[in-house]
């Protein structure tokens, strides 16, 4: 239960930073994932995005803190639903149109929190070591085949879609989730102060990093394209189902024995998945608000007298 509410919140102060980076992207130049200095220049010389950015990494690390105290079947779909969640209050407070799907997400994440809290009643246990080689493989072959997706689909000309780059920067950010649990499992055996030479020596923060990186560029380019209560679903929802799966196995996590607490671990992840079907139908529109208000925000008025 503690990392239950570790994560959630940690996902508010995540979504705070999000939100704060949205604003700053959508009254920024264009970035592109093929101009990589030109986008690290436009995003590190705006200070609303890297004080945005500082809460959103804030919101990063205390996942990794739940990871080592929750199983990740727990954890990270509470994560996800408390960000997708958190997004559309946000939204509606801003007074942005928000669709009939996106209502019915706000009822249903809710929900979705209430059966993954139900199934820890038996006394989960979180995984804290990973078979290290296959999750190295796993992060590798995941990363590259997310750049190289995105490169090609760019390179052909092609126009990639803001829930395109979402879920890929979802599973760029899935690797690194899984390299965060590694670094919990570190913190959770050993305290701060032990875990940090055992954390040097291991590939985790590296990898970590190399996730984040590419996740956080693939993600601040799909969220100037939309809003990120289309994108940010799409994106968690993506690397949610990735982190989950692939943790239990590589941590050698176990689901519940008890039928009933089986169900509702089972229940509690299939609805924080539902999220995505609800928001996908929504995402053209909203990239075409989004365009037409930084189009309107960044072009001078021409109606003025010269």
């Amino acid at each position: 239960m503690i990392g239950l509410l570790v994560a959630l919140l940690s996902a508010v102060v995540y979504t705070v930073g999000l939100a704060v980076e949205q604003r700053a992207l959508h009254g920024s130049e264009s970035i592109s994932v093929h101009r990589p200095l030109h986008l690290a220049r436009v995003l590190l010389g705006n200070p609303r995005w890297v004080f945005g950015c500082l809460f959103a990494a804030i919101g990063s690390v205390g996942l990794i803190v739940s990871l080592g105290l929750a199983p990740v079947s727990v954890a990270q779909p509470a994560y996800a639903a408390g960000v997708a969640t958190t997004l559309l209050v946000i939204t509606l407070v801003t007074g942005e149109r928000i669709t009939r799907g996106e209502y019915v997400a706000l009822g249903v994440m809710p929900v979705a929190l209430a059966l993954l809290s139900l199934s820890t009643a038996d006394g989960a246990e979180a995984g804290t070591s990973a078979d290290t080689p296959l999750l190295v493989l796993v992060t590798v072959v995941t990363v590259v085949a997310c750049v190289g997706a995105m490169g090609l689909a760019g390179g052909r000309g092609r126009y990639v879609s803001a829930a395109a780059m979402g879920a890929a920067a979802g599973l760029a950010q899935g690797s690194a989730g899984l390299h965060g649990k590694g670094l919990g499992g570190l913190l959770a055996e050993h305290g701060v102060l032990g875990a940090i030479v055992p954390a040097l020596m291991s590939p985790f923060p590296y990898l970590y990093a190399v996730g984040w990186a590419v996740g956080i560029v693939l993600f601040q380019t799909s969220l100037q394209r939309s809003r990120a209560s289309i994108t940010a679903p799409v994106s968690n929802v993506v690397g949610n189902v990735f982190m989950v799966v692939a943790g239990t196995i590589l941590f050698n996590e176990s689901l519940p024995d008890d039928p009933v607490m089986l169900g509702l671990r089972v229940g509690g992840f299939a609805l924080t998945l539902i999220v995505i079907v609800l928001v996908r139908g929504n995402v053209a529109s909203a990239e075409a608000d989004t365009s037409a208000k930084r189009a309107a925000a960044l072009v001078p008025d021409r109606t003025e007298s010269p």
